[in-house]
This record gives structure tokens, C-alpha cells and sequence, in this order.
């Protein structure tokens, strides 16, 4: 064989590998719409790791949002993939890749997450609350009752946390600052949890999550809003308007369904 003819056989076999490389990858960040959602026979779906979104015990998964999506799921004859994602930015990027179909967890539907993903119907109106721990005696700090007490503090919050501009927008408004700690690895549970026993000073709760959460830890006090009330809703691609469209047909007819209320009062 001569040497032109070895050298037009590994060109010409490179160049199959890079277009099937190509194909494989294209394929895998393709956005699914609905028709090739159902046809997959799975719904890729992206909650944070709390018991308003995905949890499991044992052999018990629970979770607000993993329920109302597998009712979703169920009703197509569809696997549920549940991915456990705290990072809203990171979840947002993975919606925009294509990696999954839908985002189930309570995103506040603000401009800048509107250039970002199609939002659903809401799921929950509600305002954010500070969280912070009761003083034993009167010798510790007292309860903060208004804003500007904020002043030159610090807030600890998940990172990328959608409180963070929330937190921006009432530092601007006491024309002071207050300090925004993002922890890693870490959910608004799990932060309530740490106000509770002290290792951290303050974090952003939506009221309903708040107000059960107390329940819980009964040493939180969760009276002082930030903020105006905010629609919470779901995200899917810019480019799934036939499945925004199916999710949107659901939840109208299962919110305020007996089947959604047993759910809601688990949960809050």
C-alpha cells in the first residue's frame, strides 16, 4: 500500500471520528421540546436538595417539588430523572445546554431570569423574610425589627442564590451596606438550621418555608420581611414551548386540587 493511499485511509478515518464526535455531542445538548421528551420516555428534571424539593430517607423520597413533578411526570407516562441542584445559576446554565428539561423549584420571576428560560405559571406567591436566631437573655443583640438595623451586618445565603439581589436592592435602599456571605453546598434548610444553632447570624427564607421551618426550630424568629411579594415558578428552555405549554395545561387543573392541597400541607 502506497504512502499516499495510508495517509488518505487515517485523514479520511479522522475525519468520521470528528463528525461522529460532533453528531454524539450535538445530540446529547440538543433541546427536547415535548414530542421528544415523550419520545425519550424520561423527564429530566433539576430541585434543590431540601424538603421543598428532592430528599430521600432510607427507602422514603419526598420533597414538595419532587411530588407535584412526578404528578406531572405520571400523567405523560413518563421516568421521572430528578438531578439535586442548589445552584440556580448553575441550574439556569444546564437548562440553557439543553442537559434538562425543566427546573422544578421556586425561582422568582424577575427580568433576569426571564432572558434566561420560560417560566411557568406560578406555583407560589409569597415575600422573603429574615431568619435569625432568639436572643437567650438580654445581654446577646436583640431581634432585628427593621432594615436599616442591616446596616454594615452580613447575610449568609447559598451561592447564587436568587435572595442575592434582593439583598442588593435593600442595601441600596438604607444607603448602607450589608455583606453577602454565599456558602457553598448548602440549602436555605440547611442555613436555617445553622441560625438556628448559632453558626451563622442571618439568612433569606420565603415566608410559607419560614413559617414551617419555625415549627421545627422554634428558637428562629422570621417576623421581619425584605422584600415585596414575589410569583415563584417553574423554568424550562427558551426553545420548549410545546412542553412549557403541557406543564402549564397541568398545573392550572392540579393547584388547588384536592391531590395539590394533601401535598401543600405536608409540606407548609
Amino acid at each position: 500500500m502506497n504512502r499516499k493511499l495510508q495517509i488518505g485511509i487515517v485523514l479520511g478515518t479522522l475525519t468520521l471520528m470528528i463528525a461522529a464526535f460532533l453528531y454524539i455531542r450535538s445530540f446529547r445538548n440538543q433541546v427536547h421540546d415535548l414530542p421528544g421528551i415523550i419520545e425519550s420516555g424520561r423527564l429530566s428534571v433539576l430541585t434543590d436538595s431540601s424538603r421543598t424539593g428532592f430528599s430521600n430517607k432510607g427507602d422514603s423520597i419526598y420533597g414538595f417539588q419532587y411530588e407535584v413533578i412526578k404528578a406531572f411526570a405520571d400523567s405523560l407516562g413518563l421516568e421521572l430523572v430528578i438531578t439535586e441542584e442548589s445552584d440556580i445559576k448553575d441550574c439556569m446554565e444546564k437548562i440553557k445546554s439543553g442537559d434538562y428539561d425543566v427546573i422544578a423549584d421556586f425561582i422568582p420571576i424577575t427580568t433576569e431570569w426571564q432572558n434566561d428560560a420560560l417560566f411557568t405559571i406560578p406555583l407560589l406567591t409569597t415575600r422573603q423574610v429574615l431568619v435569625q436566631r432568639i436572643p437567650k437573655d438580654s445581654t446577646q443583640q436583640q431581634l432585628i425589627s427593621q432594615a436599616i438595623q442591616l446596616a454594615n451586618d452580613t447575610v449568609f445565603v447559598p451561592v447564587n442564590s436568587p435572595y442575592i439581589m434582593r439583598i442588593r436592592h435593600l442595601s441600596d435602599e438604607i444607603a448602607s451596606p450589608i455583606q453577602i456571605i454565599e456558602m457553598k453546598n448548602a440549602s436555605t434548610e440547611q442555613m436555617v438550621r445553622m441560625v438556628s444553632t448559632g453558626k451563622i447570624k442571618y439568612t433569606i427564607c420565603n415566608e410559607q418555608f419560614a413559617n414551617r421551618l419555625k415549627l421545627q426550630y422554634s428558637n428562629i424568629n422570621v417576623s421581619m420581611p425584605i422584600g415585596f411579594e414575589q410569583q415563584l415558578a417553574w423554568a424550562v428552555h427558551k426553545k420548549s414551548p410545546l412542553l412549557l405549554e403541557k406543564l402549564n395545561g397541568f398545573l392550572t387543573d392540579f393547584i388547588g386540587s384536592s391531590a395539590y392541597w394533601e401535598i401543600y400541607r405536608k409540606y407548609y
